[in-house]
């Protein structure tokens, strides 16, 4: 509606400037035809057609002036000069021009400026009359077009509003607008994700209960003899059950937080360059008194010169790490050897964890990372967690775990696959 006022007001002003325009050059034609004809006429007879042509009620007006008949009043005399000037008589304005033939004789034309300007008016307003016809009709138009263009909009807002917290189905595209569809794709992939963490929520409490289940009601029967019998022998004995079943819980109550860990965290920007020789060396010191307890001889071995750089966190490396080497040490027999080695791969770190235990079959090598999946006839306490949360840091590192077994001889290789930071591949450590 702004643009058609303005085209408008610009209209009425560039037509004014040019109907001016044209009754300026009707002027100075006019003035210029009866300067040449003046000159055929007697002089007697000039002051009689000036008497019949002078009307003050005209809208038009001229005058003639020569040395014989200066008269009239209308329009006024004043300073004669030649070209257009604007006057004012009796309370009217008028636009003049004057011209002459250097001989005496010199014509005057006039205008009523009113005239001008109600000619102009009239043209502009004929210019016009479609426009105040067609701006109403054009702003119901740009209305009804623009309601039926955000219809769509309005109906994806009202759906979103009409859902419950628990509906995180995926918004219909296909009735969405193009312009909106970016936004309908970013929200499914919200609550895409939004339903995951859920699912992961639930499974996490899910898993939590029922791996805490076992070691609570066997803590729960130990401290319940504990309390009730009065031979000291079988009450440290059931003491020292409520310690393992704790120690049990502690460990499973771990294992849940490496995996809620996982789930919630990213890569990318809070990534940071980690040094694996040295995070292996400090997690194999670490579990070094764990072998020496069982008489396991625990070695770490690195190939030499290897810059062993990755991206990713620290953290949740460190229990992948740790979850490989304790397996290793929990799963065989005392005196037996775990070799912990790391080497380079192409562009990827290999970390590569060997025992001489009995090894996993071949069938089962891959429900053993299953979570909470252990194999028949264990006697070893564990949750079934430990390989599971390697294949997921692995995973979510950008690499993967297999498991073999050594050649020749019997025994478990776990094998962790991660790729190098790129920085780092071709350098060489000093």
């Amino acid at each position: 509606m702004t643009a058609w006022l303005a085209t408008a007001f610009f209209t009425y002003h560039d037509t004014s400037s040019l109907i001016d325009q044209v009754t300026d050059e009707h002027l100075q034609q006019s003035a210029e035809m009866m300067l040449g004809l003046v000159e055929h006429i007697p002089p007697d007879l000039i002051p009689k057609v000036l008497a019949a042509e002078r009307r003050p009620e005209q809208r038009l007006s001229y005058r003639i002036l020569t040395a014989e008949a200066p008269g009239g009043t209308h329009p006024p005399e004043g300073d004669w000069r030649a070209g257009f000037s604007n006057i004012t008589n009796n309370g009217e304005d008028w636009r003049v021009y004057r011209a002459g033939d250097g001989a005496g004789i010199r014509v005057e034309v006039a205008v009523r400026q009113t005239v001008r300007e109600s000619f102009a008016a009239r043209i502009a307003a004929h210019i016009l009359h479609p426009v105040w016809i067609a701006a109403p009709v054009l702003a119901v138009v740009i209305w009804l077009l623009v309601r039926w263009g955000l219809g769509p909009l309005e109906r994806l807002t009202a759906g979103v509003r009409r859902r419950s917290p628990t509906d995180l189905s995926p918004l219909a595209s296909r009735s969405a607008p193009t312009e909106v569809l970016p936004l309908v794709e970013a929200l499914n992939a919200l609550f895409a994700r939004i339903k995951s963490a859920r699912e992961r929520d639930r499974r996490f409490a899910a898993d939590a209960a029922h791996e805490l289940r076992t070691p609570l009601a066997a803590i729960r029967a130990h401290a319940q003899v504990a309390r009730s019998t009065d031979d000291i022998a079988e009450c440290h004995a059931a003491v020292s059950e409520v310690l393992t079943g704790v120690d049990r819980g502690t460990r499973i109550v771990e294992q849940l937080l490496a995996l809620a860990r996982i789930d919630d965290s990213t890569t990318g920007e809070s990534a940071q360059p980690i040094d694996m020789v040295d995070l292996v060396r400090d997690t194999v010191a670490m579990m070094a008194p764990q072998a020496v307890a069982r008489n396991i001889d625990l070695a770490l071995e690195v190939e030499p010169g290897f810059d062993a750089i990755i991206r990713g966190n620290a953290d949740l490396l460190a229990v992948m790490v740790r979850n490989l080497v304790d397996n290793a040490l929990r799963y065989i027999p005392e005196g037996a050897q775990v070799t912990v080695q790391l080497s380079r791969r192409d562009d990827h770190l290999l970390l590569r964890v060997e025992d001489s235990g009995p090894g996993i079959p071949l069938e089962l090598r891959e429900r053993v990372k299953d979570r909470f999946f252990r194999v028949n006839g264990a006697t070893t306490p564990g949750s079934g967690l430990g390989l599971s949360i390697v294949v997921a840091i692995a995973e979510h590192h950008g690499g993967n775990l297999t498991l073999g077994e050594r050649s020749g001889a019997p025994g478990l290789v776990a094998e962790v696959c991660l790729p190098l930071w790129k920085e780092s591949v071709g350098s060489v450590r000093t």
